[in-house]
């Protein structure tokens, strides 16, 4: 009984976080696409194809749910954290997200970039999804970084919706 109890607790912790960052990330993307100049929200580096801005939600999911693995498994692990601790936590909870998230988001870049009309086959093919997935995390980062001011709104609400994460997973005393 216990088991499901805390199978339960998880997959609505995981549900709330995939959720909440889904559809705050959208909202916030769509809000600054009406007001950014030519539309763009999302940073990216000289000469390189915005499959991010062509895509958004598709990117904004592989962030949300990666958020939402990494938050359920810190508020299921630590519930109880309060003060600096839970403070310092959420932290490493949102650092951590951008730099896993880098990972699948530049195997997706590889993918959007092989629907443009680069597409390869066999051992190739697995090669480019590989290299996707290591310039993800090489790079991927300094995407987010440059994303201004749709990272700073994401700090601030991802701290808020972590936080309070923490306080629905915490077991009644």
């Amino acid at each position: 009984m216990l088991g499901r109890f805390a199978m339960s607790r998880a997959f609505k912790l995981f549900t709330f976080f995939a959720a909440s960052a889904f559809i705050l990330g959208a909202v916030g993307y769509l809000a600054l696409h009406a007001v950014m100049p030519r539309g763009y929200v999302f940073g990216g580096l000289y000469r390189m194809f915005l499959y991010h801005e062509a895509h958004p939600f598709q990117y904004i999911a592989v962030v949300a749910f990666i958020y939402a693995l990494i938050a359920t498994v810190c508020v299921a692990r630590w519930p109880h954290l309060a003060g600096w601790r839970r403070f310092a936590t959420i932290i490493c909870i949102i650092v951590a997200t951008v730099f896993v998230a880098s990972v699948p988001g530049g195997v997706l870049w590889k993918i959007h970039d092989m629907q443009a009309g680069f597409f390869t086959t066999g051992a190739r093919f697995w090669n480019d999804l590989s290299w996707g997935a290591s310039t993800g995390l090489q790079i991927g980062w300094l995407v987010i970084a440059l994303s201004l001011p749709y990272n700073i709104i994401g700090v601030i609400t991802g701290y808020a919706v972590t936080h309070f994460g923490f306080r629905l997973g915490a077991p009644a005393a």
